[in-house]
């Protein structure tokens, strides 16, 4: 399993915390240990001095929760110097389309670890962790243990590498479509570098205008398709449909002109 670490210029940066994620693989288990610091001025160095504090997560446990899905992310937080209950970002931050960042301040936290399901049938290595530390840490505020694999990153926050690393989708469409025809949209399942992704993976569509025969479809081998109606719609109108994830939505859509 995978562990990203970044140096996030946004987290304040008179607090710093040492991380330790270690990985139980029999029981399923990762255990993260923690302790904190704070500085009174930008050229002092943090000391820490308290005792580690430590939070479990149920991996297995996780794949239960209601909100387990494909392209998820889930993160525990700081805030009043402890780390909050595992909460799935995207779930989070869909109420009111924040970005992660505009999350973090506006409910007074810092996003510290992530823990990031590409695929809802993925196993325990797909999942990818990231860790957000203090723009001045050293590389030694963070150790992994139980066959984890630590790398640090040159991006300015974990948001970076949930772009590159979960996977993304693309619609495909004619360019026209009759008035009160019908057409197909078809559907892929990319990695970043829009090469295909062959996995099993729900898929949530919207129509903005037009009609869709089904409003989510699960892909075979990455791709699938689906019917959209131009019902009542006249030449010049044009049919818009958007695709997305479950807690994710519009991450591609695709527009057909009405003639």
């Amino acid at each position: 399993m995978k562990v990203i670490a970044v140096r996030n210029p946004r987290l304040h940066p008179y607090a710093f915390h040492q991380v330790h994620i270690h990985r139980e693989i029999e029981r399923r288990r990762l255990i993260v240990k923690y302790r904190l610091a704070r500085i009174g001025h930008p050229d002092e160095t943090p000391v820490f001095v308290d005792d580690a504090q430590e939070v479990s997560v149920d991996l297995a446990s996780l794949r239960n929760r209601p909100d387990w899905s494909d392209h998820q992310c889930y993160f525990l937080a700081l805030k009043d110097g402890r780390l909050g209950p595992l909460f799935s970002l995207f779930v989070s931050t869909l109420p009111a389309r924040l970005d992660a960042t505009e999350f973090a301040t506006t409910s007074q936290q810092s996003l510290l670890v992530g823990i990031n399901v590409p695929f809802a049938d993925a196993d325990d290595d797909e999942i990818f962790l990231t860790v957000n530390m203090n723009h001045r840490c050293s590389d030694a505020d963070v150790a992994v243990t139980g066959e984890l694999d630590l790398e640090w990153s040159q991006a300015a926050s974990s948001g970076t590498h949930r772009t590159l690393l979960l996977p993304h989708l693309r619609l495909f469409a004619p360019p026209s479509i009759d008035a009160d025809g019908q057409a197909t949209i078809s559907i892929r399942v990319e990695d970043a570098s829009e090469q295909p992704i062959r996995r099993q993976a729900t898929v949530y569509l919207e129509a903005v205008s037009g009609v869709l025969s089904r409003l989510r479809v699960t892909t075979n081998d990455g791709v699938a398709s689906v019917p959209v109606f131009a019902n009542g719609l006249s030449p010049g109108d044009k049919v818009r449909v958007k695709a997305g994830w479950k807690y994710f939505p519009g991450v591609d859509d695709v527009t057909l002109e009405v003639i």
